[in-house]
């Protein structure tokens, strides 16, 4: 794991949960591009790093702190996005 990697997986881990619909970035969600989504299933699986990741404090964070796009600070419930999936990633790489 590189700090490359680290820096990737913190926006990847965001995006479906918060760009997508935040920033207007929805033409293809992570999900949508298998490698992208195998990368982030893999660094989210590594120990010690689930623990990092608190989808309801990041949700939060975006949708309430940027008033000029969100007005009224709505907090979408979803999407529900299962990072502990299986992934093919050490056949494939």
């Amino acid at each position: 794991m590189t700090l490359a990697d680290i820096r990737l997986f913190t926006t990847l881990v965001r995006f479906d949960a918060v760009y997508v619909t935040h920033f207007k970035c929805n033409k293809k969600r992570i999900v949508d591009y298998p490698n992208l989504f195998g990368f982030v299933c893999d660094m989210y699986q590594t120990p010690g790093v689930k623990d990092t990741v608190n989808m309801e404090h990041i949700k939060k964070h975006y949708f309430m702190s940027h008033v000029s796009i969100n007005p009224y600070s709505i907090v979408p419930l979803g999407p529900d996005v299962n990072f502990d999936v299986k992934h093919d990633r050490a056949t494939r790489f």
